[in-house]
């Protein structure tokens, strides 16, 4: 469903855009959030045009079949307003499916982009909590026979410093981002 509501935020952004250019833009764009070949992207077009999510016109070419020309339905904007404003599923691991949301936001109202942002921060913030009493226990519990505890400590720390690094500048960003937007944007 993730390709899908994908391809509609694109067709509701790009009005009258055939597979092809669809292709073009995830490969240009947003394929760094979630890429898809030409042969995944035309059965979810298929898949969306039978759900009535969205219609299309055809234009003729020379020697080669129709250009199909894609436009979102009514139908199809209720379905994307609702994946724009339901919460980015959680995974600690993997920031992406709050970027590719957010890649949309254009098409969101202020209210839904900051619960996303905020959601985002909270989750940051969690999984800093927990990483941090994580990496304690797991020096707790290291077989002190076999394994340095001084050169463990040094090198996960140093790996997870990194980590916790990156975090916190993401999470600077986001806060930065989320004053930037209730003050600059309008409701």
């Amino acid at each position: 469903m993730e390709l899908e509501s994908v391809l509609l935020g694109l067709i509701s952004l790009h009005n009258g855009i055939s597979g092809y250019d669809l292709n073009a833009i995830m490969r240009e764009s947003t394929g760094y959030l979630l890429s898809a070949s030409l042969s995944h992207i035309y059965p979810a077009l298929k898949r969306l045009h039978e759900r009535g999510l969205v219609s299309y016109q055809d234009t003729p070419i020379k020697n080669r079949p129709a250009k199909k020309s894609y436009s979102i339905t009514p139908a199809g904007e209720k379905v994307l307003m609702a994946w724009l404003t339901e919460p980015v599923e959680e995974n600690v691991l993997d920031a992406k499916p709050f970027y590719l949301k957010m890649a949309f936001s254009p098409l969101m109202d202020k209210v839904t982009i900051l619960a996303h942002i905020e959601r985002e921060i909270e989750r940051l913030e969690q999984y800093h909590r927990t990483m941090e009493r994580d990496i304690q226990k797991e020096m707790d519990y290291l077989d002190k026979q076999k394994f340095d505890r001084a050169k463990a400590t040094l090198l996960w720390g140093g790996i997870n410093q990194v980590t916790i690094r990156t975090d916190a500048m993401r999470l600077a960003w986001l806060k930065e981002w989320r004053t930037k937007i209730e003050v600059e944007l309008k409701d």
